[in-house]
């Protein structure tokens, strides 16, 4: 919103395309998605963003079948950590949304004419640990894996993330550059 803040953000979410994701997207899920996707259109979006990183591969299947600008999260964040350097590392606090990070990772690089070397970094416990521990702990966690990361990256790309604000405050104690995809509220 801080780009556009006179557009009118309306939320879509369903939680059950979350539930029924079991690591792969399956036929039957790229289908619901694409089904929201022009529900969205139908319903007057002038301009329609697929904020949860699982479901960003339906993004170049379903442009077909709007007439407005359909995005993913990962676009822009993909390439402003391409820009800021070629050693990129992924957070990711699960397997599906690390794969397809370094995918989008290395078509933003192709696409930029970057040569880039991705060092992926599993955290399952990130978002456990924000919820049961608070936001210190999920702070001082993050800290830990960007540590273990800092001297062989030149930017941190964390995959899921807390609300702007608290991201925002972990951002500036990290050891080095940061950036994260826009998620859904849902928290994944």
């Amino acid at each position: 919103m801080e780009e556009f803040p006179e557009a009118e953000l309306i939320n879509l979410l369903d939680e059950g395309l979350l539930v029924d994701f079991t690591g792969s997207l399956t036929p039957s899920l790229r289908r619901r998605m694409s089904g929201l996707i022009c529900y969205c259109q139908d319903h007057s979006a002038d301009a329609i963003g697929l904020a949860c990183s699982v479901y960003a591969p339906v993004v170049d299947s379903a442009r077909d079948l709007v007439d407005v600008p359909l995005v993913s999260s990962y676009g822009p964040v993909m390439a402003e950590a391409v820009a800021a350097g070629s050693r990129v590392a992924v957070i990711a606090t699960n397997e599906a949304t690390m794969s397809d990070s370094e995918y989008y990772l290395e078509k933003a690089a192709r696409q930029s004419g970057k040569n880039i070397q991705v060092k992926k970094r599993l955290a399952a416990d990130l978002i456990q640990v924000l919820r049961e521990k608070g936001h210190q702990a999920f702070e001082h966690r993050l800290e830990q894996e960007t540590l273990a990361l800092s001297t062989e990256t030149d930017v941190v790309l964390l995959t899921s993330s807390p609300s702007p604000p608290l991201w925002n405050t972990c951002a500036r104690s990290l050891p080095c550059p940061c950036s994260r995809l826009p998620i859904a509220a849902h928290g994944h």
